[in-house]
């Protein structure tokens, strides 16, 4: 420990170099580049585990499939959302979800192992953003298996539905698929920032997976619960609901140009508030060589 203390302490005594602009995007895209390599080293070398987590995934979207099949057995349409945009809403979700747990998940819920076991230190002494680095470090390949898949489902629903997609339909389609990744990214981070104060935050799994689980369904399932207070909050203060129903509204359903940019601008400010609680922290966080 006291090893660990001292290189800790020199690390820290070492001014950090200063970069041009061009040279600082170079030097963050080789970052990402090696954290992308390592990431396949990884998960290559555990091949079987990789497959079964690849199959496991693809059962999963089955099963939901079945689900939703069940559903619609038995009524025509739920709040308005019929079986195969539905369907489609399914698929999007899974593309948001897919992309965020493949990018973003496992190093938010590494955040608080690092801050318990002071590894912190050792991210904080490297000359590049420790937030850039906390949030790419790893990158899990088994959901991008999902991908294909939820795209897949997307164009099987559409078919079904006969519904003429324009480009720009298309476009602004994905572009809020990105900016629900980038809502999520910044509400979880945030979250797996509070280790910083409650040192060992192990609520992080139950916090995607209720918040995954709501935004599953269509939000106006949502607007007689609490007399539409749930709604609210899930809609207007954290737009959970609007990661993945929004893109599907664009393409399958109704065009709300006002919600468009309300998730757009929302995905702006909820990625600065990050920014800004994670410098917050930074100032409160007791390291290694305290």
């Amino acid at each position: 420990m006291a090893d660990q203390v001292a290189r800790t302490a020199s690390c820290r005594a070492r001014p950090s170099p200063t970069y041009p602009a061009d040279r600082v995007h170079a030097h963050y895209g080789r970052i990402l580049l090696r954290f992308w390599k390592n990431s396949l080293i990884r998960e290559m070398s555990f091949r079987g585990h990789f497959i079964i987590n690849v199959a496991s995934e693809v059962v999963w979207v089955v099963m939901l499939l079945i689900f939703i099949k069940v559903i619609f057995s038995k009524t025509p349409d739920v709040r308005g959302w019929t079986e195969y945009q539905y369907i489609f809403l399914m698929g999007t979700h899974m593309l948001v979800t897919s992309i965020f747990e493949a990018f973003f998940f496992g190093n938010c819920w590494r955040v608080s192992e690092l801050v318990r076991s002071g590894d912190l230190d050792f991210v904080l002494v490297r000359p590049a953003s420790a937030q850039f680095l906390l949030s790419f470090e790893r990158i899990d390949f088994s959901p991008l298996a999902n991908v294909p898949v939820s795209l897949a489902v997307c164009g099987y629903s559409l078919a079904q539905l006969g519904t003429p997609v324009t480009v720009w339909q298309v476009g602004l389609f994905f572009l809020l698929i990105g900016g629900g990744v980038v809502i999520l990214y910044a509400l979880l981070f945030m979250f797996a920032i509070t280790s910083v104060w409650l040192i060992r935050q192990t609520g992080i799994n139950h916090l995607w997976f209720y918040t995954v689980s709501l935004a599953r369904y269509p939000a106006e399932i949502y607007k007689r619960f609490a007399g539409g207070t749930l709604y609210f909050t899930l809609v207007f203060i954290m737009p959970v609901l609007m990661v993945s129903n929004l893109p599907a509204n664009v393409v399958v359903r109704t065009f709300e140009p006002f919600m468009v940019f309300y998730v757009l601008g929302s995905a702006v400010v909820f990625l600065g508030m990050c920014v800004v609680v994670f410098r917050f922290a930074l100032r409160w966080y007791r390291s290694a060589s305290s």
